[in-house]
């Protein structure tokens, strides 16, 4: 299988877990072992979105979901017309790469923060893994774009 092959599939393998992690529960949360409630990122922006939490609701629609896809858009068009692969893109993966990483930063501290509490607890679920697993898919992809355009140019 050549370089381009494994990074295209690459890319089509990130972006189904990018789209099943935000329909899938990330965690679940129990307070005092009697309320539980199962999160996706879709359900967490349609709370922040009804409770009129609107800079949370942004922050997370735009670090969470805006950004990441913008990174697959730009590594399948990369992975497509590699051909006329241009400086700037790569670029500009990189920036949109460094921003993308703040989605993991505020899972983690969400997390953190209800492990702090003593009557509530956080459980993971199959959606958090498949959200990082896109996330770590994207830069592996990112470091073969890479390596194709040194290809390409040489």
């Amino acid at each position: 299988m050549t370089l381009r092959a494994t990074y295209l599939l690459l890319v089509a393998l990130g972006v189904v877990l990018f789209v099943f992690s935000i329909f899938s529960p990330l965690l679940s949360i129990s307070e005092l072992y009697i309320f539980t409630n199962t999160v996706s990122i879709y359900s967490a922006l349609l709370t922040l979105l009804n409770e009129g939490e609107w800079l949370l609701f942004m922050v997370i629609l735009i670090f969470a979901i805006l950004l990441p896809s913008l990174k697959y858009m730009l590594l399948v068009i990369s992975g497509v017309i590699l051909n006329i692969l241009l400086k700037y893109e790569y670029r500009m993966l990189e920036a949109v790469s460094r921003w993308a990483m703040l989605d993991v930063f505020v899972v983690a501290l969400f997390v953190a923060s209800i492990e702090l509490k003593v009557f509530a607890s956080a459980e993971t679920h199959y959606g958090l893994y498949l959200f990082v697993a896109a996330v770590l898919l994207s830069i592996i992809c990112l470091s073969l774009q890479k390596r194709l355009a040194v290809k390409l140019t040489v």
